[in-house]
């Protein structure tokens, strides 16, 4: 599932996501580094692909940020 889908789905803001992915995973990502990977302009780095398939239990996988 793309990351977008995902923060639609549960019905997160940006700022919720970052907020309780922090606090499960401890891994902070920027708002505006967020924002890119939603709307697919850039591709996160590994630390924060393993923290968001954390974080969404599986639902968003590496993959997912691939074309």
């Amino acid at each position: 599932m793309k990351l977008k889908e995902y923060l639609e789905t549960k019905e997160l803001t940006q700022e919720k996501f970052i907020q309780e992915m922090e606090d499960q995973t401890g891994h902070k990502l920027s708002q505006g580094g967020l924002s890119k990977y939603v709307l697919e302009y850039r591709i996160p780095r590994k630390a924060e692909m393993v923290a968001i398939h954390e974080y969404t239990k599986g639902e968003v996988e590496p993959n997912d940020f691939y074309l």
